[in-house]
């Protein structure tokens, strides 16, 4: 069976190591390329909960190789709250996982594969277009501070800005918004609004979509081409976390390979909870505070990535969005 996998990053290049590992030959990787400094999508160096996380990647390599920080709480608009999150060195571990094979590039050449996988995020290049796609625009720098910054977000319109510890002395500051400006976005202030005293090292730009997998339909194409991860939407709509969901779309997808009706239908199901939160999204892009459901819906995925929010603090938090 020839296969080719369009797309290089968290999704792509997991799903091809699995395919490899798993005794499948004549797979063909194809990747854009990287303009970014690291050589990877800035924004997506978090992964929660880590005993999943560690799971999944301990299918392909060892996850402890790659771990940068961890950090048993994080603050969210200046509250601390107990967290299960970490942050890995995910070029290096998408370097690993592609090893020694050659990255083609170029489009995809359909004729000559018998399944294409499409891990393009948000090109979704093989893929017919989304009706009303919500993608939202990141900017993130790379700092450096002598001085321990912490791991926190703070919310703004239909968005937030982070902080996210690397290790040593350096972070990923970042903010991202669909409705904002982000270009212009210098990190000026730390976790309790006081003035941030750091060193730029490099700036990236990047795009998130917050769409959901229902509003992302259809996965499959011709019954040869088959979506994975962030171009079938597999994002957090309110949260934006999407490497966890990378790695179980690929799962789900070797798990019903010759039965790829049964492969959308997990995807829905399994994200279901990700349709809600896209209609709390929708209220918040028109200035509204998401319903109850909505919100609840929000803290049960938070809490389910390890992040103990209170039902009280994240009702604050989206409010912050919607203004």
């Amino acid at each position: 069976m020839r296969i080719a996998i369009a797309g290089a990053g968290m999704s792509g290049a997991y799903l091809f190591r699995r395919l490899v590992n798993d005794g499948f030959e004549g797979i063909d990787l194809y990747d854009a390329k990287k303009t970014n400094p690291c050589g990877s999508r800035p924004c997506a160096w978090g992964f929660a909960p880590r005993t999943e996380v560690f799971d999944l990647i301990a299918k392909v390599t060892d996850p402890e190789r790659f771990e940068l920080q961890r950090s048993g709480t994080i603050s969210i608009d200046g509250v601390d709250i107990r967290s299960d999150m970490l942050t890995m060195n995910k070029p290096a571990l998408i370097k690993e996982m592609i090893g020694d094979t050659e990255l083609k590039q170029g489009p995809v050449d359909l004729t000559k594969y018998d399944r294409v996988i499409d891990a393009t995020g948000v090109s979704r290049a093989y893929l017919p277009p989304i009706k009303d796609d919500y993608i939202a625009e990141c900017t993130q720098y790379k700092a450096r501070s002598e001085e321990p910054l912490g791991f926190w977000f703070r919310t703004s319109s239909v968005g937030y800005e982070w902080c996210f510890p690397l290790g040593g002395d350096d972070y990923h500051i970042g903010f991202g918004s669909l409705k904002s400006d982000v270009g212009s976005y210098r990190p000026l202030k730390d976790k309790d609004g006081h003035d941030l005293s750091v060193k730029l090292l490099c700036k990236c730009h990047s795009s998130v979509r917050l769409t959901s997998p229902f509003f992302s339909q259809p996965f499959v194409k011709d019954e040869k081409i088959v979506g994975i991860g962030e171009s079938i939407g597999a994002v957090a709509p309110l949260a934006s976390d999407g490497n966890l969901y990378a790695m179980q779309c690929g799962e789900m997808l070797l798990e019903n390979w010759d039965d790829l009706d049964s492969y959308s239908e997990r995807v829905l199901k399994r994200y279901d909870w990700m349709r809600t939160e896209r209609k709390g999204l929708e209220k918040l892009m028109d200035g509204r505070t998401p319903s109850l459901i909505e919100s609840m819906s929000m803290r049960k995925h938070l809490r389910s990535v390890g992040v103990e929010i209170g039902a009280g603090h994240i009702i604050k938090f989206l409010r912050n969005m919607s203004k």
